[in-house]
């Protein structure tokens, strides 16, 4: 009987559950809410570039800097500042290849889930989650986040990249989100915070980006929205990092000479 009773048990609790997930919005609506209260997919469509500047800092360390992000259809992305006394800092997609240069490691190009990482940052159309770009888009429940009720969605992005995404259950709104990122000192969890909502021209931007990895906190607080801008020369790759593909297309050629030169003769 006690055995009976526990599968029963367990029967109700998963109904429970069930019942609970179906009453919640799907991703897919939680979604459509955001984009609607930023200012609605046409007017997100009528973006091509969009420019923002502000002022990050590093929190507790001393360390601030102006920067600039720029992003441009369909996945173009550039962030660069320059700090005082450390030098010149930045991470870019130019719709094929992935990099950064930063003075603790020098130039890089950015390969496996680093790359990846950056596609999906690029991706100028990734607030809209189109069907197309994300596997799966799922509400997983309610949760604190950033002091805010939120429902929290899983996504899995289509190149696998995967987050949890948190909106606002009375705006709407997107408030942040949490994944596993790749860092200098590996892939660690990684959350963001967007807040303090303003409007530029058409659409509603978070002013506020707070960005939390192991000890490390940096906040950008965004001052400047600009639309359609931003020269299309923007995106090639800095001299430091043609170099580098430079190197790495003669290394994957000579790879390829050898192979064929030890291939046997079909006589």
């Amino acid at each position: 009987m006690k055995r009976l009773l526990g599968v029963v048990g367990l029967l109700l609790a998963c109904a429970l559950g069930s019942a609970q997930r179906s009453s919640l919005p799907s991703g897919r609506e939680l979604v459509e809410r955001h984009v609607a209260a930023i200012g609605g997919a046409a007017a997100f469509g009528n973006v091509r570039s969009v420019r923002m500047r502000g002022r990050f800092e590093m929190t507790g360390q001393n360390i601030s800097a102006e920067f600039e992000q720029l992003g441009a259809r369909p996945n173009k992305l550039l962030l660069r500042a320059d700090i005082t006394g450390i030098g010149h800092t930045e991470t870019g997609f130019d719709g094929v290849n992935a990099w950064s240069i930063d003075p603790a490691t020098g130039p890089r190009v950015l390969k496996d889930r680093e790359h990846d990482e950056a596609v999906a940052d690029a991706d100028f159309d990734g607030t809209l989650h189109l069907p197309g770009h994300v596997k799966e888009l799922t509400t997983v429940g309610r949760a604190d986040f950033d002091g805010r009720q939120a429902f929290k969605v899983h996504v899995v992005l289509a190149n696998g990249v995967e987050q949890d995404e948190y909106f606002d259950t009375q705006s709407g709104l997107e408030i942040g989100w949490e994944a596993k990122r790749s860092t200098p000192l590996g892939v660690v969890p990684t959350t963001a915070i967007l807040r303090d909502y303003k409007k530029f021209g058409a659409l509603m931007h978070p002013t506020t980006l707070v960005q939390k990895a192991l000890f490390v906190e940096q906040v950008l607080h965004i001052t400047s929205v600009e639309y359609n801008v931003v020269p299309a020369n923007t995106f090639e790759p800095p001299a430091a990092i043609k170099a580098l593909l430079k190197d790495r297309k003669s290394t994957r050629l000579n790879s390829s000479h050898v192979s064929e030169s030890r291939m046997p003769s079909s006589a």
